[in-house]
């Protein structure tokens, strides 16, 4: 027996099994990711639809941990609740089951069929959407000869009487199969790939239906690493989520250990090769994981509630998650919720407090505003590194025009807000030398500003919710507020008796920051439409 042999063609068949996962799940996600956004906005609103959804999710991610970490960067992003999340993540296990049913169908005999298929589709394409079927054809392949390597490579052990006898000590206590085969699913952050090599050693008789079952307990808690530390720089409710998910796989786990006897009489009654019955069992335990614990997930999402309390960090991101980098629907989502979240910033601490300065003399309202610019600008610097890191993945060009829509928002609002900080500090010019404005200048400063403050808020609506309609009035609004200002100008060096030239220096630098302000409202909006 060749023990380099032997350890070589075990991981390189598990290293070619493991890319093969990652390519069809890479292709399955470019070709359905922005289906994928709607289809779980509209299919969330219940616990029965949201089960359903996290299978579908799982089966096109094919691995149940990026299922998670996809619904945990959801909730993070505020598009799901975290009682919507509970079913999704229920659901997401079955989904993930497909992979281990194809295997036990012995495929493997078929890989190079599907890999040589996969290279040509990839090769004469003439779209994307035929690039991504060949990407997913090609993995799927090589997850089928991954695993055909690691069975060959694994004859010569199970020919072996002193590794039979080693193994059948190290394996005897379950629980200590469970564990190993928890931290290698944690380790390789692939259930699928465990339960195979389980597969393997099953069908040449080196192991026992008992250790089998173990592995598969071991594979299906092993998954939940992956979202735990995805969920550690995210939202509150994203980190219940992730802890909800690792409950429901240990509780699962502590029902099945004590019925695992009968559990493999139904196994064997199914019939089936044992490959199949391996299979079986990975999709038995998920489903009736699933039917147990459904009824209780808004109990579970009060529970972790109380569990995970509220903590917030006036220096953190509310919504931009590294973990969820790899999965660019799910960061774009972050980054448009963290750019809304700063608009909202600028709204009540910037924007909305800067007249009282000039109408109602609150000079103690400028320090809030050159403090909150500050907090812009980190905010600013934030998102931009978050849209880098993202275009240096693999982005459809949907992704690629949205990521840069973002960059220009983002340097909007963050000259919104420098805008707002300079117009606060004008207003030390008129203490400084005790002048005040006139009745008629703060009205008409009070018209302009009305007028481009709801210029703003309405250009952040319509990126937000993708109204185009709205963009349009906003950018059809323009020439009026250029116009009104025009005239505010004109009426302010005509009034009787002509102004203080202090007052008309601080008075039209008013008008002109307005009228900057407008302009960058306008110049989101028309991000919006794709005028860009």
């Amino acid at each position: 027996m060749d023990l380099i042999q032997i350890i070589l063609g075990v991981i390189g068949g598990l290293g070619i099994f493991l890319y093969g996962m990652h390519l069809a799940s890479d292709g399955l996600k470019q070709s359905a990711s922005k289906q994928l956004k709607s289809f779980l906005k509209r299919v969330t609103k219940n616990q029965v639809y949201g089960s359903g959804a996290g299978m579908v999710l799982a089966a096109v991610l094919q691995s149940s941990s990026a299922a998670t970490v996809m619904v945990v960067g959801f909730v993070n992003a505020g598009l799901m609740t975290l009682r919507q999340s509970m079913g999704v993540v229920l659901g997401s296990a079955i989904g993930t089951t497909l992979t281990v049913q194809l295997i036990a169908f012995k495929v493997t005999d078929y890989a190079l069929v599907f890999v040589s298929l996969g290279v040509l589709m990839f090769l004469i394409a003439k779209t994307q959407t035929i690039q991504h079927v060949g990407n997913i054809i090609l993995g799927f392949g090589f997850v089928f000869f991954g695993m055909a390597l690691m069975t060959n490579a694994m004859i010569p052990v199970q020919q072996s009487p002193e590794f039979m006898n080693w193994f059948v000590s190290a394996t005897s206590n379950p629980i200590i199969t469970i564990l190993i085969a928890t931290a290698f699913t944690a380790i390789i952050q692939n259930s699928a790939a465990t339960i195979a090599i389980a597969m393997t050693l099953a069908v040449g008789g080196s192991m026992s239906m008992e250790t089998a079952i173990a592995i598969v307990y071991g594979a299906n808690i092993g998954t939940v690493i992956t979202a735990l530390i995805s969920s550690l720089n995210a939202s509150k409710d994203a980190q219940r989520t992730a802890v909800a998910h690792a409950l429901f796989k240990i509780i699962g786990v502590l029902v099945f250990i004590p019925a695992t006897f009968l559990f493999i009489q139904v196994l064997q009654t199914m019939g089936g090769s044992v490959e199949r019955q391996i299979a079986n069992a990975h999709t038995l335990f998920n489903i009736v994981n699933l039917l147990i614990l459904l009824p209780f997930c808004n109990l579970f999402a009060d529970w972790m509630t109380k569990l995970i309390k509220d903590k917030k960090s006036v220096d953190d991101f509310k919504y931009l998650d590294k973990n969820s980098l790899n999965f660019p629907t799910v960061a774009l989502l972050n980054t448009q919720k963290e750019l809304q979240y700063m608009a909202e910033k600028i709204s009540e601490r910037m924007f909305q407090p800067l007249l009282p300065i000039y109408v109602e003399e609150g000079s103690a309202v400028r320090q809030q505003i050159q403090s909150e610019e500050k907090r812009i600008d980190h905010l600013y610097r934030g998102i931009y590194h978050y849209l880098q890191e993202i275009t240096e993945k693999k982005l459809t060009d949907d992704e690629s025009r949205e990521s840069l829509q973002m960059l220009y928002v983002n340097n909007d609002l963050e000259g919104i807000s420098d805008i707002i900080n300079e117009l606060s500090s004008l207003s030390i010019k008129l203490e400084g030398n005790d002048i005040l404005l006139s009745e008629w200048e703060k009205e008409s400063i009070q018209i302009l500003f009305e007028d481009v403050f709801q210029n703003f808020q309405d250009a952040v609506e319509c990126f937000s919710e993708k109204d185009h309609e709205l963009a349009t009035k906003v950018v059809h609004q323009n020439p009026a507020i250029i116009r009104l200002e025009k005239e505010l100008r004109f009426k302010h060096f005509h009034t009787e008796g002509g102004p203080s030239s202090r007052v008309s220096s601080v008075y039209m630098d008013l008008l002109n920051g307005l009228l900057r302000i407008n302009q960058h409202s306008v110049n989101i909006s028309q991000t919006t439409l794709g005028m860009i």
